[in-house]
């Protein structure tokens, strides 16, 4: 099969660190190691471009702006993908355009539209035009709202990565089919782990310390903050955080004004080569989101947590559940409690059942947690898609 990825979010670039990034740049790699022909059309980032692929195209960021000149922006680029890459992928004649869902994000539809018998399939990790007005506020929103339903409307297939995004794709567009594909991880990069002692030497950690561990994007729905005041009610635990955003400095002051600041180590941004290494230097993993009224996310972190094999402490909220299977895989605590999450940070970085569990939890993970497996799943439902789209023709 031949496979066209596109990603027109100016925000997601290739190569890039952000979750967003590698998941883009992760699916896309393992569609090509199980045997299917990529082309690749994304947004360049900074380093080399990816290899292993049929064709990579990556076009220039048109520079920061913000406000209506950064929703612009997007629009414009948009554009641009859809008119300049029309040749491109018409010589290149993919089966299917698997497209990450973007902001303004029509290009898909516009290039499958030329090429005959092309399957239009959308990844969707949230609603945009909604998630962009509630967290940054959003100029031109009847427009999004627009185009993102008439995009997820057109598409022969959506893949959500969570049960609850799926129920927004549908109540946005009800005709189309919506399935649950969720995240996953790199799998490989978890199979050889450095003893602890050694990664918390690498790191700069101190040694014989319970110690937890959050790697991630630092950003208020994150939930960083409620692991500190978490780490602050123990008696010796350390938090050591592998992840760089807005709110470092505010999270570090927070951390300074409960007299924790000895506990909690800011490692900064982390290269995902060096994740696996970070969560081997920890006792216990932690995802503590907070109360959040709508949570839609499928967490890369907690499917690399989980490949790591130490316990994991997560908020029970959103997909997070069905992840962990409800307490099998790892300890979930009402979001919000911070009381809870200290006391189950504790238990699981001692209790050696919680250990054992996640021994389990990690061979469960590498088996079918990996990014060819999601890639399997999904070329399958695209078959799928043109099985009806010809039975309705």
């Amino acid at each position: 099969m031949r496979i066209t990825v596109l990603c027109t979010d100016l925000g997601i670039r290739v190569p890039g660190e952000k979750g967003a990034s590698m998941h883009l740049q992760s699916i896309t790699r393992a569609l090509a190691e199980i045997g299917h022909e990529v082309q690749l059309i994304a947004v360049a980032g900074h380093g080399p471009p990816p290899t292993g692929l049929a064709q990579v195209h990556l076009l220039p960021h048109p520079g920061r702006a913000e406000g209506l000149q950064r929703e612009l922006n997007k629009l414009a680029f948009v554009e641009r993908v859809a008119s300049e890459m029309g040749d491109v992928v018409r010589a290149f004649a993919p089966d299917v355009i698997y497209e990450r869902l973007a902001l303004f994000g029509s290009a898909g539809a516009q290039l499958a539209a030329t090429v005959p018998g092309c399957r239009h399939v959308l990844e969707v990790n949230s609603l945009l035009a909604e998630e962009e007005s509630e967290w940054r506020g959003l100029h031109l929103a009847p427009l999004a709202t627009r185009v993102e339903r008439e995009v997820l409307e057109q598409a022969h297939l959506a893949i959500a990565v969570s049960d609850e995004v799926a129920a927004k794709v549908s109540a946005a567009a009800p005709a189309t089919r919506c399935v649950v594909v969720a995240n996953g991880a790199e799998v490989e990069r978890f199979r050889h782990l450095p003893f602890a002692a050694q990664a918390r030497r690498d790191l700069g950690l101190p040694q014989r310390v319970p110690m937890a561990a959050f790697v991630g994007a630092l950003r208020p729905w994150h939930g960083v903050d409620l692991a500190i005041d978490a780490i602050a009610r123990t008696a010796d635990m350390h938090l050591v955080v592998a992840g760089d955003g807005p709110i470092r400095t505010d999270l570090a002051q927070h951390a300074a004004s409960l007299g924790g600041w000895g506990r909690v180590h800011f490692l900064g941004h982390v290269d995902h080569g060096r994740v696996a290494a970070t969560l081997a230097a920890a006792d216990v993993a932690v995802a503590p989101y907070p109360a959040l009224s709508s949570f839609s996310f499928s967490p890369l972190k907690l499917y690399e947590y989980l490949a790591a094999g130490i316990p994991v402490v997560a908020s029970s909220i959103g997909q997070i559940p069905a992840v962990l299977e409800h307490g099998r895989w790892g300890t979930l605590v009402p979001a919000g409690d911070v009381a809870a999450l200290a006391k189950a940070l504790q238990v699981a970085a001692t209790d050696p059942a919680a250990k054992e569990r996640a021994i389990t939890a990690r061979r469960h993970a590498l088996r079918h947690h990996g990014w060819q497996q999601r890639a399997r799943d999904i070329v399958a439902l695209a078959d799928e898609a043109e099985v009806r789209s010809r039975a309705m023709a």
